[in-house]
């Protein structure tokens, strides 16, 4: 890069640091300062921070290497979680504020009792503190080691460094992991959101940049549009945006197709975790005023980050097929960056790394604080020193959030590639997301069943992982049950084809499923009581409650069955004739992206009045924060 470009991304960098500092008094005030806001934020603010938070700089890599591996179709990956999401904008971002409580993790004290309950929070805590958060940074640490191999230029010969031999790129990715620790552990949340909001603009603004230019480059939309559908090298070269779904897997399957299994697993059961709205998301709402805001948030979030969003990283990934249609040792995941290099001029280059670096800042300090905040709240000041001041556990805070950023980097050395850990993920998270969800819809579901259903869901998941590595076997783990199961074809593997990761996903969702139900059915229903407090704080629909809800006089739930399933077709439709509209512009037909569109602004209409409706101003005060 030019020392334009360098300087650009330089004060980009010093500049988030500053923000750290301006905040760094705000956020030591005590804990819900440091990881909720004080609860204050508006809608915008929060829904651009669930946005910047939610596509890092891994993601236009992941999106580009799925449109140039297998079409457009394969981008249903990524845009399937909308249908949760959906979900989450009409009734769990609205009963998550009404909670009102720190962390997602909290919950399992409100929602169960006993000694089961206080186990459950602890071990739910580490294992989101020590083992998933880490595991979405060292993915995300390992696209910003991409990104500075192909568009910083700085791969090449590892350098001694304290003994140890460490390659320029990963030099690069330690810094703006750096600042962005430094950034989380001055600021906290407050620090988090509103860089949130400015790396938000910037990012997007970047990528829409890119994109325009990217078209410029291969003659505009309808010769990129004609060149494609004529690329025979291509799997992609149909270009539709619908799936060709065959049944047939190994040398028989359709080129570019997308196997039954994986159609079940995206559109079934990936969407199930992205419902619940947990995780850095519930911080967000949790820290949102009221209900309303929330859920507004969580409608921004979903269009934004499903629909709008994703139509420059394909449109990239798109123009890059014609661009390099060969990206040799670099892999497919490198084309985004290496489209920078080689189409902005100096100081956009910057501009554009600068972009890139914003969205890979707002995804680590957002797991850093979220990271911490499970081992502060949830483990150190419930289990170890429950008394301290808010000075201490803010210092504690910052100490921690150290501890998470480490753990991160050094899954990130040890990764392949992002596909890799994402696979891993969607596997574990599988079976612990169908826990998630029946946790909130059965009324019978207690703190052992669901602690077994952890317990049992990693270990079977390490299993069908590693086991084969494990026990020095020639093949994995589960393969040979699997494949006389479901009939596989020869080379065929049940744990490692792509063409099966929904049935990987299926298998841990019936393996959760079973053991949490199984296990409460055989052990003692929570008390009552706390069921009780825990339906009056939240508020509940019914069905599943009414074991509970009997024995409230006069209750009325905030969620009724048919609203929650109407307004919930209603926001999946506003989203969808979005997307489908903005695909239509790639297709270069302008009357059906016009029509779309006009569908997606009639939709939004709606959804935001049946929003303002339902979600009275302050509810989530009256309910959760006077309980």
């Amino acid at each position: 890069m030019h020392w334009i470009d360098w300087t650009v991304v330089a004060i980009f960098l010093l500049s988030m640091i500053g923000v750290g500092v301006y905040f760094s008094k705000k956020a030591g005030e005590n804990v819900d300062s440091f990881f909720v806001s004080g609860r204050s934020l508006k809608w915008y603010v929060a829904g651009a921070s669930m946005i910047a938070t939610s596509f890092a700089a891994d993601t236009p890599l992941w999106v580009g290497a799925l449109v140039r591996k297998f079409g457009v179709h394969a981008v249903w990956q990524y845009w399937a979680p909308l249908i949760g999401s959906a979900l989450g904008v009409v009734l769990f971002a609205r009963m998550w504020r009404r909670s009102a409580v720190v962390t997602d993790n909290e919950i399992l004290e409100l929602r169960y009792s006993g000694k089961s309950a206080m186990t459950l929070r602890g071990i739910s805590a580490g294992i989101g503190a020590l083992v998933l958060c880490p595991l979405i940074i060292g993915w995300v640490a390992k696209a910003m080691v991409t990104i500075s191999q192909e568009a910083l230029g700085l791969g090449g010969d590892p350098i001694q460094l304290m003994n140890m031999e460490i390659s320029p790129d990963m030099i690069a990715t330690i810094v703006v992991m750096g600042c962005a620790l430094m950034l989380c552990a001055f600021s906290g949340l407050y620090g988090v959101v509103y860089t949130d909001f400015v790396q938000f603009i910037i990012a997007t603004g970047g990528a829409f940049l890119l994109a325009w230019l990217s078209i410029k480059e291969v003659g505009g939309l309808s010769a990129m549009y004609e060149q494609l559908s004529t690329n025979e090298g291509w799997l992609g070269k149909d270009m539709n945006l619908a799936p060709t779904i065959t049944t047939q897997l190994g040398e028989g399957a359709a080129t570019g197709a997308m196997s039954i299994w994986n159609v079940i697993g995206y559109f079934g059961i990936l969407w199930w975790g992205v419902a619940l709205s947990g995780g850095y998301q519930a911080q967000r709402i949790l820290a949102c005023k009221d209900t309303r805001h929330a859920s507004n948030a969580m409608l921004m979030h979903t269009i934004v980050y499903y629909a709008i969003i994703s139509l420059p990283w394909v449109i990239v990934a798109l123009a890059s097929v014609i661009v390099f249609p060969d990206m040799g040792e670099a892999g497919d995941d490198a084309a985004y960056p290496r489209m920078i290099l080689h189409i902005l001029p100096i100081g956009l280059r910057g501009v554009m790394i600068a972009a890139m670096i914003a969205a890979f800042i707002s995804t680590m300090s957002t797991l850093f604080n979220w990271g911490s905040s499970y081992m502060v709240n949830d483990l150190y000041r419930r289990f170890i020193h429950p008394k301290a001041s808010d000075h201490h556990y803010v210092t504690v805070s910052r100490i921690l959030t150290v501890v998470v950023a480490v753990a991160g980097g050094v899954i990130s050395f040890y990764a392949d590639n992002i596909q890799q850990l994402l696979s891993i993920f969607f596997v574990v998270g599988s079976g612990a997301a169908v826990v998630g969800v029946v946790r909130w819809l059965w009324w019978r579901i207690n703190a052992v069943g669901e602690l077994a259903a952890f317990v049992v869901n990693y270990a079977v998941a390490v299993l069908l992982l590693f086991g084969g590595d494990m026990f020095g076997l020639e093949q994995p783990l589960f393969d040979p049950v699997m494949a006389q199961l479901l009939n596989l074809p020869d080379g065929v593997s049940f744990t490692a084809d792509y063409d099966l990761l929904g049935a990987r996903m299926l298998f841990m969702t019936l393996v959760g499923l079973i053991s949490v139900v199984v296990v409460s059915l055989l052990t003692k229903p929570t008390e009552i009581s706390r069921l009780k407090e825990f339906v009056m704080r939240t508020r509940i629909f019914v069905p599943g409650w009414r074991r509970v809800t009997k024995e409230i006089p006069g209750y009325v739930s905030a969620h009724p069955v048919g609203q929650v399933l109407l307004d919930w077709a209603l926001v999946v439709a506003t989203v969808c004739s979005l997307l489908f509209a903005l695909n239509n512009i790639v297709r270069t037909n302008p009357l059906m992206t016009a029509g779309l569109f006009a569908l997606f602004v009639v939709l939004l209409v709606i959804v935001l009045k049946r929003t303002k409706r339902e979600c009275p101003v302050d509810d989530a005060k009256e309910e959760g924060e006077d309980a």
